[in-house]
């Protein structure tokens, strides 16, 4: 496993009040992405397979809903993607694409999944912001 991996999952303020034994496991179910310039990491419309967690670079979030393009943020080192559609098991609602060279963190479903099963403020918090992102998303594509 990667010192890159465990180190950016043990800062990250979702995974932050895990156990040393609790961050090993879910840096097991992990890969260290290196990615040259712009690649399409979610796609609307799509299945997703990993929580993407950024340990450099900047992405994009964008959706096209409505029959119109609306972007929604841009995310960089610390910030994560991917749970809404993960944990749902729905398609993706927005697109997530890198727009520089970047390295990703990717969690596979089976270990966040495990992980949410068995930790109550893992599974709290990712909810939380899952509610909060479809509400921030709402708004900019009514707008």
């Amino acid at each position: 496993m990667s010192e890159t991996i465990l180190s950016t999952i043990r800062d990250s303020q979702l995974f932050s009040h895990l156990s040393e034994d609790q961050l090993n496991l879910v840096a097991q179910g992990a890969t260290l992405l290196d990615i040259d310039g712009e690649h399409v990491l979610i796609e609307e419309g799509s299945k997703v397979e990993s929580l993407f967690v950024i340990v450099s670079g900047t992405v994009e979030v964008f959706t096209n809903a409505l029959g119109r393009h609306v972007d929604l943020t841009k995310l960089s080192a610390g910030a994560y993607v991917g749970e809404v559609s993960l944990l749902s098991g729905k398609t993706a609602t927005a697109t997530v694409r890198t727009l520089e060279p970047a390295q990703i963190v990717a969690i596979d479903r089976e270990t966040i999944v495990k992980m949410v099963d068995q930790d109550e403020t893992l599974r709290k918090t990712l909810e939380g912001v899952t509610l909060a992102r479809a509400k921030d998303t709402l708004g900019k594509v009514l707008q």
